[in-house]
């Protein structure tokens, strides 16, 4: 179904080394790898043609009143259409189809009988039923583009007349058993005899691959499916014309893909290097899960191989020169996002290491394998290249924690918001409901009108009518209201709002919950039953059980009966595809589900975030800069722990709950406010007081508190306060002896001190001890030691070295600093 491109050499990019273009989730149909198809009947003469077309079982047998035969008609409209096309050089009646630019529309086919003098009904009806009388005999296979365009019922319901007996109503039944409406079945019917007049195959002949095709016409396109094509899928899985229990949309989707397809998505010229990428993450693909997997193919292959080779053509071996290396380092540190911004990459360091391990296990493996020998090189990238790390990693928990300190004060009004909005919606919904079609409603001070929309106004589709309610307002030129799914927005969002806040799981754990996730738990001391939430496990693989509280009780019953009522009492089962391991789950009650059309479907991540996004543009709230505030799923995950802790809860029951294995982790989820770290702290020192006796804390007397007050104004110095406790003396070792001193005589006495200076303290191990450590002798010798008289040495090499003087005869060297006592030294400015 997909072919593989080109394998070319990457463009260069101008800042940094950009990501390659995300891979679509889903498979698309190469448009080239069909060729034009032709008829059973594309060499006929116009006379074979002509004797053909009677034959279908479609043929008209009666006339008209008025004595007219039909097939007369269908028969002069046939042979002025293959008159026209025999005016055109081409090998069969396809061929001449094509050359005639018929497939363009049916403008040209309607202009044949412009100098007909009938009237234009009678002209038009007499092409119009030639035309579909060569469309079913499949004279001419004509292309979806014209099929679109047509819009000929008459001749799609020819086409369903010729489905084998039965086959229609099975298809119906199917239809309507899976939830389709009467509107949805036809619009699949349709799809179907598309796709039989354009392949020119019967019903029992149409594959998977005839609707592939046909969706991958629609979006080269217009965009996205015709519509009517998921429909036309599951109405050929009921007639069993496809073998599939899947939808189209599952059934489209890639699934995890093989090492060297994800590897040759980045074109790497060197056939060596890449072969040894895909051995080396064949290697390390099963101890990892695929999510984690595709980020190291894309880091390995994309922003380290890739990059060097767009840049360094004809490079292949590992063994990388310096300036290569440092260029690639260079390029690292920036990328170019998807609207061509040029954006910091805060992950260079983590792409580095994953580098320094990949030459690593090369190392390494080379003992035991002898392929991975000529491999193993030095690594380009040291040790030391990420010792900024740390720094990196503080500044993301400073963010998060600046994150929740802007959005926290806000939850308030954030959570008042998506509850007021959809008690409006149900409000007006009501009332548009209460109000016949065509006829208008008061609401607040808005006036609305009933709307029925168009496709339910043709008389032969009446059943078509559509469970949502349409609204519009009067005397405005906006567009209608589908009030019923402005309704079922607003709920949801309420929903995913208050989940999230009370349980502070991830945006896939919420996808995941579902109605066996609600367990209960006896106390064995009280016998008391509580609720309790089992998440499953996804990002850290940690199962864990969550208490309900009173509100998400009240939260998850509204949602389990919201899904009971809308599906005959019972919450419907169906898959979860998981976007990061790319596989598709069993069949399971999930509660965050909706059901856009007849199929129900799980909420996706994506989804979670628009309804966050669409309730934040109901607040109106605004960050420091004037922007509108946005949140993340995640950011609750933040609010939640930092709440929790805040609260009371210890960190490490908040870490059991929010699934993480260190505390780590979890302390970096919690911003610390002001005010809570003043409540908090003055909450210990009076938990602290009430434990201690009342007899120690006692009002000081005025003399001690001047005292107090005079310490700290006596003590300061010019770098800071003074260090040294209230009411302890000046210890001796740290008097001032950065007086000048006279050579031949004593130092001056020095000023006197307010606090006394206490007497030396004795050694612990003796005065002996004490005064070798000072004299930097050995215990025993002599306490003094008369020098020997001052004569020249003899240097070992024949130089005289000047005799060294004993240490009372050398000059002072005054000293530029001194102690204070307390922990510090004067400047020299303040040493008198």
């Amino acid at each position: 179904m997909t072919r593989q491109g080109s394998r070319r050499a990457n463009s260069v990019r101008r800042a940094g080394t950009g990501s390659a273009p995300a891979k679509p989730l889903f498979i698309e149909h190469d448009l080239k790898a069909d060729k034009e198809r032709v008829g059973p009947h594309d060499h006929l003469t116009r006379a074979e043609v002509l004797a053909l077309l009677p034959t279908s079982p479609l043929w008209p047998q009666r006339t008209y009143s008025r004595g007219m035969w039909p097939g007369t008609i269908r028969l002069a409209g046939a042979a002025k259409i293959l008159d026209w096309l025999l005016t055109f050089p081409a090998d069969g009646w396809q061929g001449r189809w094509l050359a005639a630019g018929a497939d363009q529309g049916k403008e040209l086919i309607l202009a044949l009988n412009e100098d007909d003098p009938r009237c234009a009904e009678s002209k038009r009806n007499e092409l119009m039923m030639g035309l579909n009388s060569l469309l079913i005999s499949r004279v001419v296979l004509p292309r979806y583009v014209f099929l679109r365009g047509y819009k000929a019922m008459r001749l799609f319901k020819d086409v369903q007349q010729m489905f084998p007996a039965g086959q229609l109503d099975q298809m119906r039944d199917f239809g309507a058993e899976i939830g389709m409406t009467p509107r949805h079945i036809d619009e699949g019917l349709r799809v179907i005899s598309s796709i039989i007049l354009h392949t020119g195959r019967d019903l029992a002949q149409l594959t998977a691959e005839d609707v592939f095709y046909l969706r991958a016409v629609g979006r080269r396109e217009t965009g996205e499916a015709y519509v009517g094509t998921h429909s036309a899928w599951d109405l050929l899985r009921g007639a069993s014309v496809i073998d599939s229990k899947d939808t189209l949309k599952d059934a489209l989707r890639h699934g995890q893909r093989p090492t060297a397809e994800l590897v040759d998505a980045y074109n790497i010229q060197s056939t060596q290097v890449r072969n040894l990428l895909v051995r080396y993450l064949e290697e390390r693909r099963p101890g990892i899960d695929y999510g984690t997997f595709r980020g190291l193919v894309r880091e390995l292959a994309g922003v380290f191989w890739a990059d060097i080779e767009a840049h360094h053509p004809g490079i292949d071996t590992l063994r990388l020169p310096d300036e290569v290396v440092d260029g690639w380092k260079q390029r690292l540190v920036t990328y170019v996002n998807k609207s061509g911004e040029v954006k910091e990459r805060r992950s260079r360091i983590d792409v580095m290491m994953r580098v320094r391990g990949f030459y690593l296990d090369i190392q390494e493996w080379a003992h035991e394998d002898p392929f991975w020998v000529q491999w193993a090189v030095p690594s380009p990238i040291t040790r030391g290249d990420g010792a900024g790390n740390h720094k990196i990693i503080k500044q993301t928990t400073s963010r998060m924690h600046q994150r929740v300190r802007e959005r926290l004060p806000h939850l308030p009004v954030l959570l008042e918001t998506p509850e007021r909005v959809h008690r409006e919606a149900v409000t007006l919904l009501e009332a548009a409901r209460a109000t016949p079609f065509n006829e208008t409603f008061e609401h607040g001070e808005t006036r609305y009108l009933r709307v029925l929309p168009k496709v339910n106004q043709v008389p032969s589709r009446l059943d078509h009518g559509s469970p949502h309610v349409y609204i519009k307002e009067v005397d405005s030129t906006a567009r209608r209201i589908n009030q019923s799914l402005v309704e079922d927005d607003a709920f949801w969002a309420w929903a995913i709002i208050e989940t999230l806040r009370h349980t502070g799981v991830r945006a896939e754990e919420l996808t995941e919950l579902t109605h066996l996730a609600l367990v209960s738990y006896k106390l064995p001391d009280t016998n008391e039953v509580v609720p309790l939430l089992q998440i499953v496990p996804s990002k850290s693989n940690e199962e864990r059980l969550l208490l309900v509280s009173p509100e998400l009780a009240s939260v998850l019953a509204t949602i389990i009966k919201r899904l009971r009522d809308a599906n005959g009492g019972k919450v419907p089962l169906i898959s979860r595809y998981d976007s990061h391991e790319r596989v598709t789950g069993p069949q399971l009650p999930h509660l965050f589900q909706r059901r856009p059309y007849w199929q129900p479907q799980v909420m996706s991540e994506a989804g979670i975030k628009r309804a966050l996004d669409r309730t934040l543009e109901a607040t109106g709230l605004r960050d420091q800069a004037g922007e509108p505030l946005r949140y993340t799923p995640h950011d609750f995950r933040r609010m939640f722990a930092t709440e929790a802790v805040t609260g009371g809860l210890p960190v490490h029951i908040a870490a059991r709950i929010l699934g993480h294995k260190t505390l780590t982790t979890t302390q970096a989820y919690l911003a610390v406010f002001q005010d809570d770290l003043v409540r908090t702290y003055r909450s210990f020192l009076d938990r602290r007081r009430a434990e201690r006796p009342q007899e120690e804390y006692r009002e000081p007397t005025a003399a001690e508190w001047h005292d107090f007050q005079q310490h700290f104004e006596l003590r300061k110095v010019s770098l800071g306060t003074c260090g040294r406790p209230y009411g302890t003396p000046l210890q001796a070792r740290t008097r001032l002896h950065s007086l000048p001193r006279s050579p031949n005589g004593p130092p001056p006495a020095a000023p006197p001190h307010r606090d006394h200076p206490e007497p030396p303290r004795a050694h612990p191990r003796g005065p002996r001890q004490r005064l070798a450590r000072r004299s930097r002798r050995t215990p025993g010798q002599p306490r003094c030691r008369q020098r020997q008289a001052a004569q020249p040495q003899e240097h070992p090499h024949g130089r005289t070295s000047p005799a060294r003087r004993p240490r009372h005869a050398r000059p002072h060297r005054r000293r530029t600093t001194a102690s204070t006592g307390c922990g510090r030294t004067l400047p020299p400015r303040l040493i008198s």
